[in-house]
């Protein structure tokens, strides 16, 4: 049942755009399928043919300092990145992109059953999501004037969002909630929030 819910959403988005989704780093356990879903294990030469870049943060990154540079070109020119990890050591990704961006990286390791969601003036509206658990292991990212909090672990930020030149970027430190083992119709739709936020930016 989990697994006909996120097929059926992502089918959905997938189908309503004209560009494709660009999975990088751990996305085997993430349960995204769809025709516009390319999985690949290092960055493509050619990133026009993309709407959003999805960042699953592994142990050890394939991303080079090129590739860090076309991937915030593509998010300045409006692109949409999601840059998620988990805690050490699923942060390798993340930290390479959010050192670039904000001279900040994610930390410390945080368990808790469930999220605890900002204020309703957040982009992402995910306050009526409160049942939906934060990750298994996961990690926070220090505020930031140009991030928008979106949800809190342990009183630290877990989710932000907010813009880089034309584009959009959520840093998400709990990205287990979208392992198949975890999906739910909760996971999905904020999946499905995120991915039209990304996807926005046009």
């Amino acid at each position: 049942m989990k697994l006909t819910y996120l097929f059926l959403f992502i089918t959905c988005i997938c189908f309503a755009q004209e560009k494709d989704i660009l999975l990088i780093g751990n996305y085997d356990p993430i349960c995204i399928e769809g025709e516009n879903i390319q999985r690949v294990e290092v960055l493509p030469d050619d990133l026009n043919n993309y709407q959003i870049i999805m960042l699953f943060s592994s142990a050890s990154s394939r991303l080079n300092n090129n590739d860090l540079e076309r991937i915030i070109d593509f998010v300045e020119h409006g692109g949409g990145i999601y840059s998620g990890s988990e805690n050490w050591p699923l942060i390798a990704e993340s930290n390479q992109l959010t050192q670039k961006i904000y001279k900040k990286e994610s930390f410390g390791n945080y368990h808790s059953d469930k999220i605890e969601f900002a204020s309703t003036y957040g982009n992402l509206q995910l306050e009526n999501l409160s049942d939906l658990p934060a990750g298994k292991t996961t990690s926070a990212f220090p505020l930031d004037y140009r991030l928008k909090v979106e949800a809190w672990v342990s009183d630290q930020a877990l989710i932000l969002s907010g813009n880089i030149g034309k584009g959009r970027i959520i840093i998400d430190g709990g990205y287990s909630r979208f392992y198949c083992e975890n999906t739910n119709e909760l996971s999905v739709e904020m999946l499905s929030r995120f991915i039209t936020y990304l996807n926005s930016t046009k």
